[in-house]
């Protein structure tokens, strides 16, 4: 499923544009949000943090990302920042 994915707030500190991503579509609870949130690759987060901020000392959320196992190979995004 195409989507796009655009953080609000805080978790857009740097105000970037919203980023197309091809996911699954499946969902599952999330971690740091209390919500949906739709399964994402390990790469597919790496991509979304470089999108919404590229620098790696920086303290903003990246993109709010939602890294769902602490070995870091299952990721999520909230369900109500995509849209079709």
């Amino acid at each position: 499923m195409k989507t796009s994915y655009a953080p609000t707030g805080i978790n857009n500190f740097h105000n970037s544009a919203a980023i197309n991503l091809n996911i699954s579509g499946e969902k599952t609870n999330g971690t740091c949000y209390d919500g949906p949130v739709y399964r994402i690759s390990a790469s597919q987060a790496k991509k979304i943090q470089a999108h919404f901020c590229g620098v790696t000392d920086c303290r903003c959320a990246h993109g709010a990302v939602d890294q769902l196992n602490e070995s870091g190979t299952e990721w999520g995004i909230r369900v109500d920042w995509c849209g079709k």
